[in-house]
């Protein structure tokens, strides 16, 4: 009987080991710190968060970032009222010179009636999660805990039947992403210096 509970308490252990940096990384990383990972078939994927000088949308402080193993993505958030969610918009690389004088380039026309553009919105939805899985209702925010998890389980579809809406890269072909969960990595020691605007 004592081996069998011995057994039973290791193994618990071993199923609970994983779990708990998650949840010490999101109560004690703010949120432009935290770096999160994917591992797929084709490579890591990371994703994580940058400052913006003053605000990067009305939504939020924080740029995210995606860097597949093509190349790097940039987003803002868009809120919807009610029961919307959240969104991201793509936008050229904030840090980049060309972005000082006002800010990063939108690639989506949300005024646009294509049909085809508001298909690539609905693959852009982002699900920020605490690690008891409660969704967020507003994006992170810069000096604020870190979510725990990161979910934006259809935009693997944008990146590939469109990865050129996402980017203005002229050679932007089809980019795998599956759908998975993002979960922290580290909480970095140092940040580079904050985006425009």
């Amino acid at each position: 009987m004592l081996k069998a509970l011995t057994r039973l308490a290791t193994a618990t252990a071993i199923v609970l080991v994983p779990f708990f940096p998650v949840a010490l990384l999101a109560d004690e990383c703010p949120a432009e710190r935290a770096l999160y990972s994917l591992d797929t078939e084709e490579g890591r994927l990371e994703l994580g968060f940058a400052r913006a000088q003053n605000y990067a949308s009305i939504a939020s402080n924080l740029y995210l970032y995606l860097t597949t193993t093509q190349r790097t993505y940039w987003f803002t958030f868009s809120v919807s009222n009610g029961y919307g969610g959240m969104t991201l918009l793509p936008v050229t690389d904030p840090t980049r010179a060309d972005a000082k004088p006002d800010g990063p380039q939108e690639l989506i026309d949300l005024s646009s009636n294509d049909e085809a553009m508001h298909d690539v919105l609905r693959a852009l939805r982002f699900y920020a999660l605490d690690e008891d899985f409660t969704f967020w209702f507003e994006p992170p925010m810069s000096g604020e805990p870190a979510p725990a998890y990161i979910m934006v389980p259809e935009i693997g579809l944008a990146l590939w039947y469109g990865a050129g809406d996402l980017t203005d890269d002229p050679d932007a072909d089809r980019d795998p992403v599956p759908r998975g969960v993002f979960q922290p990595e580290v909480c970095l020691d140092t940040l580079p210096p904050p985006a425009w605007p």
